[in-house]
């Protein structure tokens, strides 16, 4: 038998639905293209032409699989095993088979294959394996058959993703191409150059794709006359313009309004489906999200696009089918959408998305007139769409009174003879109370809530009464007070749905009981011991898999009562909780199942309510949780590469949040699970589909090291934070958001700082310092592109916007990276040589240059300081008057988080430098202080960040005064003066605390030198007193010394006391009198 035999029946096997057989037949494919590549090739590219379908489909997919460089991980590239006669024989054969193939499907397969793989064989200009590619390629649209020039274009389409860089020269011969392309009546050519230019521009740079943006007006026309005629092949166009707008959509900014009118176009022809019209609908909104400057000053786009969304909201059935009023038990809103529910909820969505994209002062207005005319009409479906339009204003209204028309619009068609009315009032209401929470609540509690209630007794269309139990929930939820007036017939009627309502029914009122109880708190006590024994009851009543939801819900409530009523009240009932909660996670969930994530909230609840309680279940309770949140995770580790995956993020973050309280709240009881929770976290640090997961559990790393400290066990405390810290570090130059990579550094600063001594060696700090560092320069070029892109000729200012936040979220890493260097500085001086000369030789002339930006200076800042607070005298010695020079330049910026971050490394540098080595600077230290009292409060600053930097310019000059006195000379009693009359310190709690106590240490030792014979001293010590005692800018310490040193001041004035006194404010006496004498 051939190796060409062999090999179709082994893809036979591959075609086998027995999971065992097919996998053994890939196996055996994989083996023979690895032992014998170049014959095995020849023979697939044999098979290409076999008469059976199916295996000209499987031939060109696996020949791709196996000679391109992207490839699965699943697949080897044997490209570079074969025999240079078999790599030409393939080269020529894939364009032969092309003009064979009468199967579309297959020539598009064939495409494909030639595409990644003369991808795979460019590398560049000079490296070209496939250098007769393009003479060969440019045949095809010299073909009489329009099926070949189609492949044409596919081709190119697949060589501009992987090798784009290989038309740098044929620009001209492109836009050739796609003009006779476009120009061409066959429909299929037409796509085909749509999606050929698609994939141009969302692969090349902006300033290679404007020489095509000329074919806009085209690309538009027959985007049209493609539609019209074949509606799969305009929905293929429809999703290219989408990822154009999703890639580059500053391609259509210049023609916006001819790309508008040719979506718009399309979507006025009557014969065209209404899901393509949703995709033109849906790529208008996502460029109006990416222009909405351009939609602000032209009304008109935002009116046509508001039509068009409301067009789609109204393609809902007339009746109002008897299963939409009574859906079937188990049905989930939110799971089971019917088109009409799908319908309508696009609708609303894309309102929220304009509203929020282009603003509510642009949208209000415009939404406003179409709204009130839907409202008029007839038919009760143009009704129906504009309340639940209004239902999205809510969360972009700031003040209450705003909403009041739309609530007496509403509130009244909650007696609708139409049940999908009266559903769509409570949708509006419920949404309105939730993004509106708690004013909305303060001033409708009691108009809204009667409202609900009278209407629920009356209710008779099961789904009005869920959805009014829905809004309820939404109502009390966002309830601070008052919710105790309705509290005994919300439970009332709650409970009567509980017991008799249909299943969505039966889940709303949960919800609305939970919300109840977490709402009124302790007044919810007197009901626990009646309710907490029926929601058992009710959830060992609903085992069937279709009341899985309420279950959840059930469980839901259970805790969040707990969580209302506090340990004590909750007692009597943990034992059968924490039995239901285990029982739910052991009774093997499916993949996708509600009740995972209200069992791992529900566990997240009871630690936070009793852990001390719950500690002793930790045996039963952690090994199935574990275990289920390696469901949610479906983390499989092993020899290969970590693979992760869950259902929904949303349930993923609720696994890593619950671990993360079961970590703090638990403390010492949870360590026996360190290991194993280890095992669990680590992979999640470089989960891929969700940054807010991997930077919980970065975190969750962080508090693990906090419970290893906690036992006392040094060596393993410092084993874990090594492999903690490599784990993160590894996680961090992985990262692509620097939001992340900011949390990630904090993680790093953390951790070392928990430690609190050395523990690494010399290298080991080089080493971490050094990946530190690159985050440092990865950042820098990411700023640099952000720069570059700033100066690009058409970039908007929204775009500007957008690129000055980026920067900044930047420096805002450069200065977490300098927070990150000084905890090193501060725990690991003796191995910090090596990092200390880079700091100082490369990174300071850096950031420290005039031209960089405030957040730069404040970085370069925070390093002088760390050096100067841990290093100190004799490392910074050969570089002290750099430093000081630095922080006198730095110490009168405009900037106030740079001026503070100065004036704090003067007082610093006070501290921790020999005298006879402080005197040399002290002269422009002391200046630059002064000068900075000096420097008004800048617009951009509030008055908080102002006094911040003022109280650290007061600390330092008391520092000053405290450690280098000698410094000033015949000028230390005029600073003494002036530093008693600057205090007390209001902004920054830490140094005014060093200071009040200082203040009180110098009246203590000596008050008649601070005193100085001059009466407005010794008034002044007295109100600094006054203010400061028993405030946030004291301690109970402090509080003391104050005591004592009020005691020598009387002693100290004697008679003068009662005069002095009589000077302060009623207040500040009425203060002092307080002091414990």
């Amino acid at each position: 038998m051939s190796l060409q035999e062999q090999l179709l029946n082994v893809i036979h096997g591959v075609f086998s639905p027995d999971n065992a057989t097919r996998q053994k037949a890939e196996e055996l494919l994989a083996q023979y293209r690895d032992s014998q590549p170049s014959e095995f090739v020849t023979s697939m590219l044999h098979l290409c032409r076999h008469e059976e379908l199916k295996i000209r489909q499987f031939a060109p997919v696996y020949l791709r699989n196996s000679l391109s460089n992207y490839s699965p991980k699943s697949h080897k590239n044997v490209w570079s095993l074969l025999t240079p006669e078999t790599q030409e024989i393939v080269k020529v054969s894939l364009f032969q088979l092309l003009e064979l193939e009468t199967s579309s499907n297959v020539r598009s397969q064939l495409c494909d294959t030639i595409g990644e793989l003369g991808g795979s064989l460019f590398e560049d200009e000079t490296k070209n394996s496939w250098p007769n590619l393009l003479q060969t390629l440019w045949q095809l649209f010299l073909s009489p058959k329009n099926d070949l020039i189609e492949c044409g274009f596919k081709i190119l389409a697949n060589l501009f993703t992987y090798a784009i860089d290989l038309f740098n020269k044929h620009q001209a011969d492109l836009h050739t191409l796609f003009i006779q392309g476009l120009a061409s009546p066959d429909q299929k050519i037409k796509t085909a150059t749509i999606q050929s230019i698609g994939n141009y521009v969302t692969t090349s740079e902006p300033k290679q794709y404007r020489a095509f943006q000329d074919l806009i007006p085209n690309l538009m026309q027959s985007a049209l006359a493609v539609t019209v005629q074949d509606q799969t092949l305009g929905e293929e166009i429809m999703e290219t313009f989408s990822d154009i707008i999703d890639a580059e959509p500053k391609f259509f900014r210049k023609q916006i309004n001819v790309f508008f009118n040719g979506i718009a176009a399309i979507f006025r022809e009557s014969q065209i489906e209404q899901g393509l019209k949703r995709i033109g609908t849906e790529t208008l909104i996502s460029l109006a999200e990416k222009f909405p400057r351009v939609f602000k000053q032209d009304k008109q786009y935002l009116s046509q696009l508001v039509e068009m969304i409301f067009f789609h909201m109204i393609q809902i059935s007339q009746t109002v089918s008897e299963e939409w009023m009574k859906p079937a038990e188990g049905f989930n809103d939110d799971i089971q959408q019917d088109e009409d529910c799908e319908t309508t909820r696009f609708g609303m969505s894309s309102i929220d998305r304009l509203i929020e994209s282009i603003g509510d002062k642009e949208m209000l207005p415009v939404l406003s007139p179409i709204v009130n005319q839907l409202l008029q009409h007839q038919d009760w479906r143009y009704k129906y769409a504009a309340i639940l339009a209004l239902s999205q204003v809510g969360e972009y209204i700031e003040e209450v009174a705003e909403v009041k028309p739309i609530i007496e619009l509403v509130s009244p068609m909650l007696s609708d003879s139409n049940p999908m009315i009266r559903y769509a009032v409570c949708h509006a209401i419920g949404q309105i109370a939730d993004d509106m929470k708690p004013k909305f609540q303060e001033n409708y509690l009691h108009l809204i809530v009667p409202q609900f209630l009278t209407r629920l007794q009356v209710e008779d269309v099961p789904r009005v009464t869920s959805h009014i139990l829905a809004a309820l929930t939404n109502f009390v939820e966002g309830t601070e007070k008052g919710i105790e007036s309705y509290l005994q017939n919300l439970i009332q009627l709650t409970i009567q749905y509980l017991n008799n309502g249909i299943s969505i029914v039966k889940e709303n009122a949960m919800s609305a009981l939970a919300a109840t109880a977490e709402s009124s708190k302790q007044q919810f006590l007197p009901y626990v011991n009646e309710i907490v024994p029926l929601l058992f009851q009710v959830f060992q009543n609903h085992q069937n898999k279709e009341y899985r939801q309420l279950k959840g819900q059930t469980i839901e409530t259970i805790t969040l009562i707990a969580s209302a009523v506090g340990q004590l009240a909750f007692q009597p009932f943990l034992a059968e909780t924490v039995r239901i909660l285990i029982q739910v996670q052991t009774s093997q969930l499916e993949a996708v199942d509600p009740q995972k994530s209200y069992v791992l909230s529900g566990w997240q609840r009871l630690a936070l309510v009793c852990p001390q309680q719950i500690a002793v279940y930790l045996p039963e309770i952690i090994p199935s949780l574990f275990q289920l949140v390696q469901q949610v995770f479906k983390v499989h580790t092993g020899t290969g590469d970590e693979e992760f995956h869950t259902y929904d993020n949303e349930e993923a973050e609720v696994a890593i949040h619950m671990l993360s309280v079961f970590i703090e709240e638990l403390k010492e009881s949870f360590f026996p699970y360190f290991d194993s929770c280890t095992q669990l976290i680590v992979p999640l640090c470089n989960f891929n589909t969700d940054e807010n997961i991997r930077s919980a559990a970065c975190k969750c790393l962080v508090s693990l090291i906090e419970n290893v400290k906690a036992t006392n066990n040094v060596q393993q405390l410092v084993n874990g934070a090594k492999y903690f810290l490599g784990i993160i570090l590894e996680a961090a130059q992985k990262e692509f958001d620097p939001m992340v990579i900011i949390e990630q550094v904090d993680c790093i600063k953390e951790i070392i700082d928990i430690v609190g001594q050395p523990f690494m060696t010399t290298e080991e700090v080089t080493q971490l310092s050094d990946k530190v560092f690159k985050l440092l320069l990865e950042s820098d070029k990411r700023k640099a592109e952000n720069e570059k892109m700033s100066k690009e000729e058409d970039v908007d200012e929204d775009e500007k916007t957008v690129i000055k936040e980026e920067t900044e979220t930047e420096e805002e890493l450069h200065v977490k990276i300098a927070e990150c260097i000084g905890s090193i500085f501060k725990t690991h001086k003796d191995q910090v040589q090596p990092l200390y000369e880079v700091i100082c030789n490369q990174i300071l002339p850096k950031v420290l240059d005039p031209t960089q930006s405030p957040k730069m200076h404040q970085f370069g800042i925070f390093l002088i300081d760390d050096m100067v607070e841990y290093l100190g005298y004799p490392y910074v010695q050969g570089k002290l008057n750099d430093f000081a020079q630095a922080l006198t330049v730095y110490a009168v910026d405009k900037v106030c988080f740079v001026r503070q971050a100065a004036v704090y490394g003067i007082g610093i540098m006070a501290l921790n430098t020999p005298e006879q080595l402080y005197i040399n600077v002290a002269p422009i230290l002391s200046k630059a202080l002064v000068d900075s009292l000096k420097v008004d409060k800048n617009q951009d600053d509030t008055e908080k960040q102002h006094g911040h930097a003022r109280d650290n310019s007061i600390a330092a000059l008391g520092k000053i005064i405290k450690y280098q006195s000698k410094s000033l000379g015949g000028d230390l009693a005029q600073g003494l003066q002036t530093w008693l009359h600057l205090l007390p310190l209001k902004y920054d709690k830490p140094e005014a605390r060093l200071q009040h106590e200082q203040l009180a240490d110098f009246v203590i030792a000596d008050c008649n030198q601070l005193i100085n014979g001059k009466p407005e001293n010794a008034l002044q010590i007295l109100k600094v007193f006054a203010n400061s005692y028993k405030t946030k800018r004291s301690s109970e310490a402090i509080d003391t010394k104050i005591s004592s040193a009020l005691k020598v001041f009387e002693q100290s004035q004697g008679q003068n006391v009662q005069a002095i006194f009589g000077m302060l404010s009623q207040e500040e006496q009425k203060k002092l009198l307080e002091v414990s004498k």
